[in-house]
């Protein structure tokens, strides 16, 4: 039987992407905060389908990112700066769907992170 990949695996995975892209630059008030860029999603962790979805994770420093946790206007107000609209549906719809009806490849995600990762590396 295959082992499951983990979620911590997959969010280290995009932790990793996140810091290599930003090179410690918050996303929002474009703040250099080094290794303390935090990984923020604009749809919530709880939904599996657009967890890993690079469209909905962004590097922000702890400030922006505690704004915009804490208030839906700002959230909203960012995620319109960073995505255009077309994402930003596309992104809704996945975020509504279960799992089952929108499986999610672990070994997938995994991989294009992990070669992404080798690119900005190389």
């Amino acid at each position: 039987m295959k082992k499951k990949i983990s979620d911590e695996v997959l969010d280290g995975l995009v932790r990793t992407y996140l810091r290599l892209i930003s090179g410690g630059y918050c996303k929002r008030c474009k703040r250099y905060v080094g290794g303390a860029i935090q990984v923020s999603h604009l749809y919530r962790r709880h939904r599996k389908t657009v967890r890993w979805d690079l469209r909905n994770v962004h590097p922000l420093c702890p400030k922006c990112h505690q704004e915009i946790d804490n208030d839906q206007i700002k959230l909203v107000s960012f995620m319109y700066d960073v995505l255009s609209l077309q994402e930003i549906e596309a992104l809704q719809i996945l975020a509504n769907r279960t799992i089952k009806e929108y499986p999610i490849d672990r070994a997938e995600i995994k991989l294009d992170l992990k070669g992404r990762i080798k690119q900005l590396e190389g």
